[in-house]
């Protein structure tokens, strides 16, 4: 049974499990490949440890780094000054650099990749 947005808007904790669980739906590339090779060798039980020990370590790092940005932002929040009408420019000035950095990376990348591929 489906829950309103009205009431998982207003549980956090019900937020949390809908991104995870929307998260988690998506099938893992990664995974897929290393399953697919260890069947082909007929080591199907090493390619599901293999794949369970991929995604602890995929969940450490995630949620490692999840809460280095959440314990950051409270910092920077307080350096600035966080409820000053000053502070909260300077926050969206960073979050919004940092926005457009990983944008720039992903376009290097892009571009790096089409150059290789088209370059012969």
């Amino acid at each position: 049974m489906a829950q309103s947005a009205a009431v998982i808007s207003g549980n956090p904790l019900a937020k949390a499990w809908s991104a995870i669980l929307g998260v988690g739906i998506r099938p893992c590339s990664g995974a897929i490949i290393i399953l697919v090779f260890a069947l082909s060798q007929g080591l199907f039980l090493a390619g599901v440890a293999a794949t369970f020990i991929m995604a602890i370590g995929t969940g450490i790092t995630v949620a490692t780094l999840a809460t280095l940005a959440v314990s950051a932002k409270s910092i920077a929040t307080r350096f600035a000054g966080g409820e000053s009408e000053t502070g909260h420019r300077v926050l969206r000035v960073i979050e919004i650099a940092g926005a457009l950095a990983v944008l720039m990376l992903g376009l290097l990348l892009l571009g790096g990749a089409l150059s290789a591929q088209f370059a012969g």
